[in-house]
């Protein structure tokens, strides 16, 4: 196998780490990007000095991982432990269940010799804090605080929905991909997507672990009204295309999947309580073309490569991020003449619950309708808003039509102070497209305010030639009130240009202004004062 560039980054920034001291580490890549083949190629790479475990829970994983192995290594011996299949004594590689191994006393794991294993891989890392998993790392002395051994983690996304955090089994993350970073270097199919809103309430469906309770939401969207937009929504947008169905529950599934065979669709339901060859039939069929749509549930989030999907229906809402990003990544393969797969999300009415969407995922707003564009289009028009129209609040836009509306008008309004932060700055905060605040200093310095991924609002000097460090703080309040005292003390000479009641920022917009703005292919309107003018320029600037 050749790899990619990316996929030899990954091993190199493994043995790195391993030499650095990480012995327990988390790789993040996004479904169909070839974790598989990575891991693959361990032996030839780390060299097999020592035999290889690789973990696994399911058994469409295990002959996966088996299948690639041998691909990269025909000379090893690559055997399964799972169910009635054992691997002996001469396998140099062991693809195993954690189902087999993990279970209390098991007999089959005390046959395996911790000594003789020095690398271990765990598949779908995310499920790894689990009491099995951690069983079976313990009995290979993986988690011993002065092991050589080297065990790495692959998953697409290291967030669990229970908050439980990868660090109780995993050091670091010591390398990392994500959607949009493969798609816009077309290692991944482009994301087109819909957003098609019902009725349905789910405000009294409880959450478990941090998500939906499954025979409440099911109890909640299987019903017929919804069924029928489901099957309304496929005959508009995914026609001509191989669809796969996320539902919630097996009820769910062949419910919806009798409903497109009633409607003239050919659809199978695919389900955990189908016997084995049943369920085959339903993929192999699927794959053919012969079934058009496949309904599931929490069967194909795993494990499942056809790369022919164009299609996805998310009919089972979610507030987990990971179940969101393993299901719309099962069409996200690359396959010949495959332009691109359609998401429609389909979003039900809640006050109480915050839902997972495709916009989260590429920094959109929450309630973005993508329209049918691609997150690529979609992300190359923000851009080009964050650098040309700053002033304009991108992630509060609804639609790509919607951004190019506000695009054209200039609101004096959104040049004032923001009002989630007025009642505490004193100074002319102006609202980023990317919803944090800036504040220009002059002499070509600018303070900005941003939100992070974990729930933190950081300040920065831009450009920080002093290296300057603020600390995060919880709230965008308390930010803009450090960051005012740290100006008061260290940029006293900024004070009259900064202060929001400076008596200059009534006057009306000077010419030379005017005549910057219109460079840059941009009208004030009438009464545009100096002050609002000056935001503008500092924007730009």
């Amino acid at each position: 196998m050749t790899l990619r560039d990316y996929q030899q980054d990954c091993l190199d920034a493994i043995l790195d780490r391993y030499r650095a001291g990480a012995r327990r580490q988390i790789v993040c890549l996004p479904t169909g990007t070839g974790k598989t083949v990575i891991f693959a190629s361990f032996p030839g790479f780390f060299g097999m000095k020592n035999r290889m475990l690789v973990l696994a829970h399911r058994e469409e994983l295990l002959d996966q991982a088996r299948e690639k192995i041998l691909s990269a290594n025909p000379q090893l011996n690559v055997a399964i432990e799972q169910a009635a299949r054992t691997a002996d004594d001469e396998a140099d590689v062991v693809v195993a269940s954690v189902a087999t191994l993990g279970r209390k006393g098991s007999k089959r794991l005390a046959r395996l010799d911790p000594e003789q294993f020095y690398l271990i891989v765990v598949d779908e890392a995310h499920h790894a804090i689990a009491e099995t998993y951690r069983r079976v790392l313990d009995h290979f002395g993986a988690l011993d605080p002065d092991t050589r051994k080297l065990t790495v983690g692959f998953t697409a996304t290291p967030k669990r929905g229970d908050n439980q955090g990868l660090n109780k089994v995993f050091e670091e993350i010591v390398f990392s991909r994500n959607l949009p970073e493969m798609i816009e270097a077309k290692y991944l199919s482009p994301i087109a997507a819909y957003r098609v809103e019902t009725e349905v309430d789910l405000s009294r469906v409880r959450t478990r672990m941090g998500d939906f309770v499954t025979g409440q939401l099911s109890q909640a969207v299987n019903v017929g009204e919804r069924n029928g937009i489901v099957i309304d929504v496929f005959r508009k947008h995914l026609e001509e295309r191989q669809t796969l169905v996320f539902c919630v529950d097996v009820a769910h599934a062949e419910d919806l999947a009798k409903a497109f065979c009633e409607a003239g669709i050919s659809a199978a339901a695919v389900t955990g309580k189908m016997p084995t060859d049943e369920r085959r039939a339903a993929l192999d069929g699927f794959g053919s073309g012969k079934i058009q749509v496949l309904t599931n549930c929490m069967v194909l989030t795993e494990g499942y490569d056809e790369s022919s999907i164009e299609g996805i229906i998310l009919a089972r809402p979610t507030k987990s991020t990971l179940l969101y990003t393993q299901m719309i990544g099962r069409g996200t393969r690359l396959h010949p003449g495959k332009e691109n797969v359609t998401i429609i999300d389909i979003v039900d009415v809640t006050r109480d619950h915050k839902l997972v969407g495709l916009p989260s995922l590429f920094g959109l707003g929450k309630d973005f309708d993508l329209e049918g564009h691609t997150t690529t289009q979609v992300r190359e028009a923000v851009e080009w808003v964050r650098k040309n129209r700053p002033w304009v609040r991108a992630d509060m836009a609804t639609s790509l039509s919607d951004l190019r509306y506000r695009c054209k008008r200039i609101d004096l309004f959104d040049l004032e102070t923001p009002e989630e932060i007025v009642y505490d700055a004193e100074f002319a905060w102006t609202a980023a497209a990317d919803g944090g605040y800036r504040l220009s200093l002059g002499h070509g310095e600018t303070l900005t305010i941003e939100s992070t991924i974990m729930g933190q609002w950081e300040t920065a000097l831009e450009p920080n030639v002093e290296g300057m460090r603020f600390q995060p703080v919880r709230d965008p309040c308390h930010a803009v009130v450090n960051a005012e005292e740290w100006v008061r003390r260290h940029r006293a000479d900024s004070l009259t240009l900064v202060r929001a009641d400076a008596r200059w920022r009534c006057a009306p917009a000077s010419e030379r202004q005017l005549a910057f703005l219109n460079r840059r292919g941009i009208t004030p309107p009438n009464g545009t004062s100096k002050g609002q003018a000056s935001r503008l320029i500092a924007m730009l600037s």
